[in-house]
């Protein structure tokens, strides 16, 4: 075996340019003996339009060339497009200035003018091994980063979870400082924004993307990754890159079972250095393992919408049952959510107290309709089985793991502050915030409404008794709260939204 020829890096590709023929020449059967494939350019221009078109390893150049070249502008053009490239400059007129001026612009090695043979194949030996050395060294943090990517993406089923582990992964492992997944909806075949970290979506047109005039490597469905050098972004009709000066940038098509179903898409804006062919096939690698977790992911949010659906329905079902309780559960998401905003919740939690609100009542499903419908006052032994609906609940909502936090409100919302409520008896700092304001809002609602067994409250009096049960019955803050959003929109808080039968 050729000692260019090393395991990781078979056979090298190598550009050698030179104003002087026989140079080239020399070099060229010196390092095709080594087992390299060469490539010899004698005119600067030519040189530098071969570094847009075809890939090289290594590059050799002369720091002097003709035709209003010089091997600098060969050194900053090999970086653009051939980032994982080694360079080495030749030069029959060494300076230190010179040499110092090539390595800080990303030169690996400087040769002087004339060369021996044994010279010239020692640089070329040195810079293979350190070409291999460092791929190598690549390839096994890729490796690491993929395992570890594959672990996170592996302990969620949440979409935008996986969507935002595979964008920071990425741009973490690139460098980068944007990065966007495009999903196609299935029905209507286009695709939509359904994740971006470094931009806001709103800054973002995906219409150019379905232009006839698009360039035919960014067309949505291509099925072709996407390579743009540093300095193509700002000319490459594609939104992701130049409508914010993206200086490189690269995108591959997701696929699952063979069918195109997004793009994962990343860019630079601040570094000079391109994105390799390297980068993309390490970035294929990340998208391959970001399809089976957004396929999973996607089964999960499908089944789970159906799941939540299907409770949706039930308890509908059970304000069917009752007419004086029916657009309970709305009234309360919205007496919830106005709460839940003033103390400052967060919008997961938001939407996981909505899920709440309208669920709280889910066990009333397995309550006897004599018992659920009574027109008065509960027997003790009626009251007993009444008290089984949040435990009820709880069964049914069990099975989701997406609604944990959800299913423990639930289970809570006909708990007490000083601990005295049901079904376990649990108070204080025991009851969750958000069951705190369920647990307020459900009670509003039930005493400003007419039920089955007592007329709708004036607001007066549910003021006063709201008051008179706070660190009793109620939390003072949520109490607070609740009060203090009656004083500010009066009547039409909860008017609007009673049903008159």
């Amino acid at each position: 075996m050729s000692v260019l020829v090393t395991p990781g890096l078979d056979s090298p590709r190598i550009l050698v340019v030179d104003d002087e023929i026989l140079i080239c020449e020399l070099v060229q059967e010196l390092l095709e003996a080594e087992g390299a494939q060469v490539v010899t350019e004698v005119d600067g221009r030519s040189a530098l339009t071969l570094l847009e078109e075809e890939p090289f390893d290594l590059i050799l150049t002369d720091l002097r060339l003709g035709n209003n070249t010089d091997g600098m502008q060969i050194l900053h053009k090999a970086l653009q497009y051939h980032p994982d490239a080694v360079i080495i400059l030749m030069t029959g007129f060494p300076t230190l200035e010179n040499a110092v001026q090539a390595l800080k612009a990303g030169a690996y090695d400087y040769i002087t003018k004339p060369f021996t043979v044994d010279s010239i194949r020692a640089v070329v030996r040195r810079a293979t091994e350190h070409l291999r050395l460092r791929r190598e060294n690549i390839q096994l943090r890729e490796a690491m980063n993929l395992k570890r990517i594959t672990e996170v993406l592996g302990s969620t089923l949440e979409l935008n979870e996986v969507l935002n582990v595979v964008l920071q992964s990425a741009l973490n492992e690139f460098q980068a400082d944007f990065g966007a997944v495009l999903l196609e909806n299935k029905e209507s075949r286009k695709v939509y924004l359904a994740a971006a970290l470094g931009a806001t979506p709103d800054s973002i047109d995906l219409s150019s993307l379905y232009r006839p005039e698009n360039h035919e490597r960014w067309r949505i469905g291509s099925n072709e990754p996407v390579l743009v050098p540093q300095g193509e972004c700002v000319s490459f009709p594609c939104p992701l890159c130049a409508r914010h000066s993206r200086r490189t940038a690269m995108g591959v098509p997701l696929r699952a079972k063979g069918e195109f179903i997004g793009v994962l898409h990343i860019s630079r804006e601040r570094s000079p250095q391109s994105f390799s062919e390297a980068n993309l096939q390490t970035l294929g690698l990340i998208a391959s393992q970001a399809t089976f977790a957004i396929e999973n992911a996607s089964l999960y949010d499908s089944l789970h919408h159906d799941y939540l659906a299907i409770i949706r329905s039930l308890a509908n079902a059970v304000e069917a049952k009752d007419p004086y309780t029916r657009g309970h559960g709305d009234r309360v998401v919205k007496y919830t959510q106005a709460i839940g905003a003033e103390l400052g919740f967060t919008e997961d939690t938001l939407e996981k107290l909505k899920v709440a609100a309208i669920l709280h009542d889910i066990g009333k499903i397995g309550i006897r309709d004599e018992v659920l419908l009574k027109p008065g006052k509960l027997s003790d032994e009626e009251f007993i089985e009444m008290k089984l609906h949040p435990i009820i609940g709880d069964r049914i909502l069990g099975p989701i793991r997406s609604l944990a936090d959800v299913r423990v409100w639930v289970y809570q919302h006909h708990e007490r502050i000083d601990g005295k409520g049901y079904p376990e008896g649990i108070g204080g700092s025991d009851l969750a915030l958000p069951s705190r304001v369920l647990i307020v809002a459900e009670v509003f609602d039930a005493l400003i409404t007419e039920r089955a067994y007592k007329p709708a409250w004036p607001i007066e009096q549910v003021a006063g008794y709201l008051k008179d049960n706070v660190d009793t019955h109620f939390d003072r803050e949520t109490v607070d709260i609740l009060l203090g959003i009656l004083d500010r929109e009066g009547e039409s808080f909860y008017r609007e939204n009673i049903v008159v039968y």
